[in-house]
Order: structure tokens, then sequence, then C-alpha cells
């Protein structure tokens, strides 16, 4: 299977080689869990190496994004040809005051569109939960299922960020639990180590077709993201 390294120090070991070439993975975790930092550090990296990607954003600004992402290290002007931010909150806005659910079409329309023009090879979508708000979502698991499929026949490799509620347990990876139809699911979460301090967690729950750790590792950033084995 044809695999798309992440270039996260640390996670293409961990996930067996890379992500799946094609699939859907779902990164899910509570606020603060750097989920969007994770997926914009992987389009970030393969843009750098000329693998397109393609950002879409329903809740933040592309020029507060990118500016949070510049204080992270990861240079916007670097990949400004090979990583595009699809801004649809402006949008967003308008729609959500529709009576009808005609938001889901234009998330379509505007998304394959821009594979016309931009072949990106690499799609993250920051949030599941917009979209399901937006779209005015009655039955979760089957909108949820044909958006992965909708997802797959854009041919290219998709991470689908999702939120948890801060109290989540760690063995629930979705408010709906629909993350089973997802090939993927990277598990972050915050584990409270000593009286102050507060570590980033990551746990592969599965990577359909690959040999992955089972071991919950260590999220941290420095000077950049990476994952390693926890130190006791």
């Amino acid at each position: 299977m044809k695999r798309i390294r992440t270039q996260v120090e640390g996670l293409d070991g961990v996930i067996g080689g890379g992500l799946p070439a094609g699939s859907v993975t779902l990164v899910t975790g509570p606020p603060g869990t750097m989920k969007s930092s994770l997926c914009y550090a992987i389009l970030h990296a393969n843009a750098l190496q000329g693998r397109p990607g393609l950002y879409v954003s329903l809740e933040q600004g592309r020029d507060s994004l990118a500016a949070q992402m510049a204080s992270l290290g990861m240079d916007r002007e670097a990949v400004r040809e090979t990583l595009t931010i699809l801004d649809l909150s402006l949008l967003r806005e308008k729609m959500e005051q529709r009576p009808d659910r005609a938001w889901m079409e234009f998330f379509k329309m505007y998304t394959k569109s821009i594979k016309a023009t931009f072949p990106y090879a690499l799609l993250a979508l920051d949030s599941l939960d917009s979209l399901e708000i937006l779209g005015r979502w009655e039955n979760h698991r089957q909108e949820f299922y044909e958006l992965v499929q909708w997802l797959r026949g854009l041919d290219t490799t998709v991470l689908v960020i999702g939120e948890l509620p801060r109290e989540s347990t760690t063995d629930r990876f979705s408010k709906h639990r629909e993350e089973y139809l997802a090939d993927g699911i990277l598990h972050l979460h915050l584990e409270k180590r000593g009286e102050f301090e507060v570590q980033r967690r990551l746990r592969v729950v599965k990577m359909r077709g690959a040999r992955h750790e089972t071991r919950i590792q260590a999220l941290l950033f420095d000077d950049m993201l990476r994952v390693t084995p926890i130190v006791g």
C-alpha cells in the first residue's frame, strides 16, 4: 500500500510508515491537544517537499490560522505555492442563517472545484463538528458515512479533525460513535503529570493496512512537533 509520510518526527514510525494514500483519518481529542497544529504540520511538511495540500477551515480565519502556525515555526511564505487555506468562516456566518441544508453542497462544491485547478494530495478538514452543525445533520452516522465516501472519491489523503469534551474518556473517539467509519484514528488527549504539569499524548487507535504502534506516545512541542515514547 502506498503511504504518505507525515514528516512529523516520530509519527511515521508509530503509524506504520505513513498515512495510507487515499485514506480518511479522524484526528480527535479535547481542546488544547494541538489537533489543528498536528494536521497543519503534516500538510506544511509535505508542501515543503512539493506535495500540495488544502486546509479547509470552517472556524478560524485564514490570517489568524496562518499567524498561529507561523508562531509554531511553520512559515506560510515558504509554502505559498503548495499549501492553500480555504477559509469558509465568512461563508459560514452567512449560511448559518439559511433555513435549508444547502451548506453541505456549498462545502463540497468549493472543495472539489479547487481540486480542478490545484490538485492537492492532502486535505485537512477543520472541523467535523462545525460541518455537523452547519449541515444540520440529523442522522450523524449516516451523514458521516456519506461524507467519508465522498471524501474518498476526491482521490486524496484526508485528515478530519473531531472535537471531544474535556471530560471525555480515552476510549471514546467521537461524539456519536461514528469513528468506526474512518480508515484511521489518531486520538490526542491530556494527561496530568504531578501536581502542575499536563502532557499531550497521542494514541494510534487504528490505521487500516498498517502494523501500527499500540502504545500511547507523548506529543511534544519545543521548536517543532514530535512524537516520542513516554518517559516515566
